[in-house]
């Protein structure tokens, strides 16, 4: 029974490592530079020109209403931009003019920027695959010797310490990765739809 109750533990270990890894991993945020590039974190940097939280399915989070606190000023409302951030405006839409002539190249661009975690994504999986077959081999292993009330070779629980380490390490590299992945989907529907609204036109019928 011992011997069971230990097993059970190192079983219950390696099913549950991985996901409280995930959930150690917190928030994500994306801050984007004067410049128009896109950096993520987990952490805000307090310098950040642009920034966004977003959830685990990569999808920007609304921002929480801020009450200002006794004795201090209220904050400037975001719709009345400064000259500078009108003047930063400006020069992104003219970007954006300059390097797309329609909607489809933009469509293009997004899905040629998508290409790149969508590939890693797939090397990860493909690792997380085969972990998991790994895991489940040691596991049947495991209740063959507790079966026979055995001991549990030193080397098995190593190697399944090991393989825990690695498929938590592989999630939290596809949670990444994922939300990457909807962040440039996010940026480049926002650039359409900012497009749109420069050249005047209405969106695509359905």
């Amino acid at each position: 029974m011992k011997l069971m109750s230990v097993l059970t533990c190192l079983i219950g270990a390696a099913l549950a490592f991985p996901a409280q890894a995930q959930q150690g991993s917190g928030r994500v945020y994306k801050c984007v530079d004067a410049a128009g590039n896109a950096y993520y974190s987990d952490k805000m940097n307090p310098d950040c020109a642009q920034g966004s939280e977003l959830s685990r399915q990569g999808v920007v989070m609304p921002k929480k209403k801020e009450v200002a606190k006794p004795g201090q000023p209220a904050k400037v409302d975001p719709s009345q931009a400064t000259p500078k951030e009108s003047k930063e405006r400006e020069r992104r839409d003219r970007a954006l003019l300059a390097t797309y002539t329609n909607e489809e190249e933009i469509d293009a661009a997004r899905d040629r920027s998508l290409s790149f975690p969508a590939q890693g994504i797939k090397i990860i999986e493909s690792k997380m695959d085969k972990s998991n077959e790994r895991l489940a081999e040691l596991t049947k292993q495991a209740n063959t010797l507790a079966a026979q009330k055995k001991k549990l070779p030193a080397n098995l629980l190593e190697e399944v310490s090991l393989i825990q380490k690695k498929i938590a390490a592989l999630e939290a590299d596809l949670a990444l990765r994922k939300v990457q992945s909807d962040a440039i989907r996010v940026k480049f529907e926002s650039d359409k739809q900012r497009f749109r609204e420069l050249k005047g036109a209405s969106p695509p019928s359905q």
